[in-house]
């Protein structure tokens, strides 16, 4: 049964810039209902966090993106093979590595080939996949050079 405060909240404000009283207004974006979300959230391909009125940097795009996801990614494999030599099989460690290698020779020629990059990811990503303290470099990996295959 409604109550008269209902009626009220239902009410136009007038304002065709503003949701009506007591509406849920979105007008595009990541919108998290029944829960709470801290921090700044964006979805979907090209999306900025927005606070105030700055947007976030896009990251870098293209070879160099690439070439910093597997810069990054070596440095992290490395470190975890000299903290935790058993994190990672010595076959899945120099297969990764090598290919990491082969991902920032490629990526330094003007015009890199996107058959040999493909391949060297898809090495990376098996030998690395189930090692969880590499996993989100592993995805950055990925998401780089998905990004660099539309312009190749």
């Amino acid at each position: 049964m409604a109550n008269a405060g209902d009626a009220e909240d239902a009410k136009d404000t007038g304002d065709a810039n503003q949701p009506p009283a007591g509406a849920n207004w979105n007008t595009g974006g990541v919108q998290v209902v029944g829960s709470t979300v801290h921090g700044p959230v964006a979805g979907g391909q090209g999306a900025t966090v927005r606070i105030g009125a700055d947007a976030a940097a896009a990251g870098p795009v293209g070879p160099e993106a690439l070439r910093a996801a597997a810069e990054t990614l070596r440095t992290a494999l490395a470190r975890l093979r000299a903290e935790r030599p058993d994190a990672v099989t010595d076959a899945d460690a120099e297969d990764a590595d090598a290919a990491l290698a082969g991902i920032l020779a490629e990526t330094a020629l003007d015009e890199p080939r996107e058959g040999p990059l493909r391949r060297r990811v898809g090495t990376v990503v098996d030998a690395l996949r189930t090692v969880a303290v590499l996993a989100a470099a592993v995805s950055g990996l990925e998401a780089a050079f998905a990004a660099l295959s539309g312009q190749l």
